[in-house]
């Protein structure tokens, strides 16, 4: 029997779970691993909160940077959450002190990674994240171990259930954006500040660490494209599905030419495909590869136990014999391919037009789009359009068009002196299914 020491810090949700587990599954998981996993000591922001365990039966730490001092400890565990600070510091001198680490932190690795991974290696250490990215879904074990000799093209899927939880619920009790946030934040799947989640950074932070294991690149957060849903109104999803789509939060990054597209934004997607009829919390990821045509993946995206789950396992990794190192390459194997410039891509787009109510106005939009040889696929105008009665929404879908163009297109629609607040733009991808 071998006994493997563990310090902990960060007793949120997610931290408390794994006390928990560690626990109350100590003879469960020595039948199963011949392994004692024994927890040395814990440290947090409040000693007094209450938790799901008995805080008495450990040893606690007021300053997290004092677990890495502690003698025989094998593996810390940062469930902190924070970007900088006391974060970074902590996995980063557990690392320098050739101290296995595992965390949750995407927003940490997805900033700082690339430094982190590199002293991880130079130190025969293993920085793992599962938690960090879809929360008990096993994709990053799944990418570095059961798929990793396969060629990988492209990873799509719904990274946040904050995002997706709104969006399937305007859909279903057709309320707008900031009542169901409203309702997100009243049930726990919303922060009181859910600036991350809405605006697609909690998204980009995930896809970067993804891309990273799938291209065998380096972690780098500022080549991910992200858009939030802040924007979406409920008429966006009534005219979308009208159209025969759903708009999904959607992260993702595949190879095009040999350079790598990466982006998060909301998409209109068919509404028949596998992704569209994703809802609530969960989440789901799609990678297509040379040996499979696709390989799906669904499961809860957050949460303290789905969270825990995956920090359990990369425990399991930490003790098994076979080390692959934390991306799945050694730092000196990653490379730097060039990323696709987001603003010149050709797809189609949905656009919501607010304009006064007055004749002569859709001739004068399809002229400047025709312009440009934007071609316009669908137009909807249609009475519950109909904002006030001075105003009006016109809906436009484009064929395959290039983004450059349609841009310089809207800035003149936008100028014209009937369209009244800024144009609403949604890619559309027919590819995703």
């Amino acid at each position: 029997m071998r006994k493997v020491n563990i310090c902990i810090a960060g007793l949120g949700n997610v931290g408390s779970e794994v006390v928990k587990y560690l626990t109350n599954n100590k003879e469960y998981y020595l039948k199963k691993t011949n392994i004692e996993f024994n927890i040395l000591a814990i440290s947090a922001k409040n000693k007094s909160k209450k938790r799901v365990f008995d805080l008495n039966k450990f040893k606690w730490l007021d300053d997290p940077l004092d677990l890495i001092k502690i003698n025989d400890c094998n593996i810390l565990i940062e469930l902190i959450g924070t970007e900088k600070s006391i974060s970074y510091e902590l996995v980063k001198k557990a690392l320098n002190n050739r101290i296995n680490v595992i965390t949750a932190n995407k927003a940490l690795l997805s900033k700082h990674g690339d430094e982190l991974f590199e002293i991880a290696d130079k130190n025969n250490t293993l920085l793992l994240f599962e938690a960090a990215v879809a929360g008990g879904i096993p994709i990053i074990k799944v990418l570095k171990q059961s798929i990793f000799l396969n060629k990988i093209y492209k990873i799509s899927g719904i990274l946040n259930g904050t995002t997706n939880f709104i969006l399937s619920e305007m859909e279903k009790k057709n309320l707008d954006f900031s009542q169901i946030l409203e309702d997100a934040q009243q049930k726990g799947y919303a922060e009181s500040d859910p600036t991350n989640d809405i605006e697609g950074i909690d998204s980009a932070h995930k896809l970067s660490l993804l891309s990273a294991i799938c291209f065998g690149t380096k972690v780098n957060f500022d080549n991910i494209r992200y858009k939030g849903i802040s924007n979406i109104r409920i008429e966006d999803i009534n005219y979308s599905n009208k159209l025969g789509y759903k708009i999904k939060l959607i992260s993702k990054s595949e190879i095009v030419n040999n350079k790598i597209s990466s982006l998060v934004e909301p998409i209109l997607i068919n509404k028949n495909s596998q992704l569209a009829n994703i809802n609530s919390v969960l989440n789901a990821i799609k990678v297509e590869t040379d040996h499979l045509e696709s390989l799906f993946l669904i499961g809860e995206g957050a949460g303290g136990k789905a969270t825990s789950s995956s920090v359990i396992s990369d425990i399991f990794e930490l003790v098994s014999d076979v080390k692959i190192p934390s991306l799945g390459y050694k730092n000196s194997e990653l490379t730097n391919i060039e990323h696709i410039d987001y603003n010149d891509r050709n797809t189609s787009f949905y656009l919501r037009i607010t304009v006064k109510d007055i004749p002569g106005v859709l001739a004068k939009i399809t002229s400047n789009l025709n312009e440009e040889g934007i071609s316009i696929e669908t137009i909807l105008q249609m009475p519950e359009n109909k904002i006030n009665k001075n105003e009006v929404s016109i809906i436009i879908t484009t064929h395959e068009t290039n983004s450059n163009l349609l841009n310089r297109s809207l800035i003149k629609i936008e100028n014209l002196n009937f369209v009244v607040s800024k144009i609403a733009v949604i890619t559309i991808d027919k590819t995703i299914n």
